[in-house]
């Protein structure tokens, strides 16, 4: 160890000094620049208070294509998107608020499909913008570029320089009071390009099946409409999926009648019925040696569950994680000390995918139609370090099985058929497990109509597909979907007019 004189401890005190000052005015420098690059990117939009803008949009329901009556046959995950005219969006800064509306067509419930004339909606509202409040209601706000730079004004923004393609941005980055489940942070980050435009906006947060969501919204085509600047074209995706788009013809700014514009929505009236914390009673039927239904009561996502030799195979994840907790429950009551190897998925439609990271936590491997098998392994081996659930405390390797247009799966005495029904209008990655032994079908959302009804063109397009399959010697019809009472082939041949 060596000795420090007195001169010594002279030069490390004005050191010391030097470096705590270098540290505060790069500190300072910092907080400088980026209240710089907030202030240019504010005052070259115009330094506008609201902003309106309107055109066509094109949106869908997340994992599903959207209602078109010009191509009505669902293509694939998120196509094709459902059209929105007489779109209009207003933004008041100052609610701070946002809505947007538009003129739509929608599909009819329970696999319907019937189109309808229908209305665009999506609001949020100045509670919802609280940024101690949840993040997923009001991002839709501060995803935009005039609600990015507002948020990043007053949240303690920093910044830094990175290079997207070769084309380099000052990216600025804050949070929202808000956490997530597990605790984290959420992050969002605006892209300011050279001429001071917010070009990207991106965020994250938790999804049931998209683990830590990425969403990401471009605005390009920025265009001087009288003084202030708004882009004319704006994508947005989500988990690297399609989301929504809009294409952008007239915009207004600083409206003077913006408040009635954005009003508050009505307070709704009574005290609703708080069913989603009804206790959960699972009731089993047994189809035959080691093959059960489960059952959770009103409104049920009915799960099938097959013994194996060494295993067991789950079809359908019920419709919550709290119902398929309790079905994994039952299944290991009635066929104990054997693993979940498998959950089958009839369609990627979030009803029928969202307890799945539940039966994933238990090392089951996922069984779907192939032209999901992208979707879900992307999206199932997304991080998951928003949420707090089930697979987010047992992480790994989700694996996906992907099946063409037919698998069996058999241990050489029991054996499931597995077959892909296309085309329909309601998803290009429909399957439907066949039971040769016990005689039964078993598929989701072709929901048979009230008798002496016919069924609806989803129905209709399932009976012949499974006729040039040969899949036509079953008795029972299972439908994830509950009925009230059992159902049949006959009554699907008769519903369909055969």
């Amino acid at each position: 160890m060596g000795f420090i004189f007195e001169g010594d401890i002279t030069v490390i005190k004005k050191l010391t000094l030097a470096a705590i000052c270098l540290l505060t005015i790069s500190g300072y420098a910092m907080a400088q620049n980026v209240e710089t690059a907030i202030e240019s990117a504010q005052r070259a939009l115009g330094n506008v208070q609201s902003v309106s803008y309107s055109g066509s949009a094109r949106s869908v329901a997340f994992q599903q294509c959207g209602a078109n009556a010009t191509a009505l046959r669902c293509e694939g995950t998120h196509d094709p998107m459902r059209p929105i005219t007489n779109y209009e969006r207003v933004i008041d800064l100052r609610a701070p608020a946002s809505r947007h509306t538009g003129d739509t067509m929608n599909l009819g419930g329970g696999g319907s499909t019937s189109i309808n004339p229908g209305t665009f909606f999506q609001q949020v509202t100045t509670d919802q913008a609280d940024l101690s409040e949840s993040w997923a209601n009001s991002l839709e706000l501060y995803i935009t570029p005039w609600g990015f730079l507002h948020g990043a004004e007053k949240n303690g923004a920093t910044s830094n320089r990175r290079s997207i393609n070769g084309k380099s941005f000052t990216v600025v980055s804050w949070s929202p009071d808000v956490k997530a489940p597990s605790g984290a942070s959420y992050v969002i980050n605006g892209y300011l390009n050279s001429d001071n435009f917010v070009e990207h906006v991106e965020t994250w947060v938790g999804d049931n099946i998209m683990g830590d969501m990425h969403i990401f919204a471009s605005y390009t085509g920025w265009r001087d409409f009288g003084g202030f600047f708004t882009p004319t074209s704006i994508s947005q995706s989500r988990g690297g999926w399609p989301f929504f788009e809009v294409d952008i013809t007239a915009a207004n700014a600083n409206m003077r009648n913006v408040a009635s514009l954005v009003p508050a929505p009505e307070a709704s009236g009574g005290g609703g019925g708080g069913g989603g914390n009804r206790e959960i009673t699972v009731t089993p039927e047994q189809l035959g040696d080691g093959f059960y239904r489960l059952n959770s009561g009103p409104g049920s996502y009915d799960s099938l569950i097959v013994e194996f030799e060494d295993h067991i195979m789950m079809l359908e994840a019920g419709s919550s994680h709290p119902v398929v907790t309790a079905y994994i429950e039952e299944a290991k009551q009635l066929i104990p000390n054997k693993p979940i190897r498998y959950i089958m998925n009839t369609h990627p439609h979030a009803d029928h995918t969202a307890g799945l990271p539940v039966v994933i936590a238990e090392g089951a491997t996922v069984i779907t139609q192939a032209n999901n098998q992208e979707f879900f392994e992307r999206a199932l081996n997304t991080p998951r370090t928003l949420l707090d659930d089930a697979l987010s405390r047992n992480p790994q390797k989700v694996w996906v099985e992907g099946v063409d247009k037919m698998a069996v799966y058999s241990d050489g005495n029991r054996s499931v058929e597995m077959y892909h029904i296309y085309p329909t209008p309601h998803s290009n990655g429909l399957m439907v497990a066949y039971f040769p032994q016990e005689k039964v079908l078993f598929q989701g959302d072709f929901s048979l109509p009230q008798p002496g009804q016919p069924g609806n063109a989803h129905v209709q397009a399932l009976v012949p597909a499974l006729i040039k399959l040969g899949v036509v010697d079953f008795d029972r019809y299972i439908n994830v979907h509950s009925s009230a009472e059992p159902q049949t082939k006959d009554q699907l041949w008769e519903a369909t007019g055969r």
